[in-house]
């Protein structure tokens, strides 16, 4: 089943964009700051409980998603809410 924004409630990542021509100084520090915004959402974003269809590249241990068809994390065929242990993902 494919997502779609308007059915399904999907989290987008920031991502930042080149910064335009500006003294040095002032470069850099909007540059690293925006890199730390990005980094802070993405963070925010695999913590939220999202819908998926496939299971996440990078599982961490807490992330929570509603899995829809074809994923199927529990072997079952079961659809719904699963949380990743560390190891596996379970039934919430």
């Amino acid at each position: 089943m494919a997502l779609e924004d308007k059915l399904d409630l999907l989290v987008s990542k920031y991502t930042r964009r080149q910064i335009p021509s500006l003294e040095a100084s002032i470069r850099l520090y909007i540059q690293d700051e925006l890199q730390r915004i990005e980094q802070a959402i993405s963070i925010l974003a695999d913590a939220t409980s999202q819908v998926a269809n496939t299971e996440p590249e990078s599982k961490r241990r807490g992330m929570v998603r509603y899995a829809v068809s074809p994923w199927n994390p529990l072997g079952d065929g079961t659809q719904g809410l699963v949380v990743y242990n560390g190891t596996t993902w379970v039934k919430v």
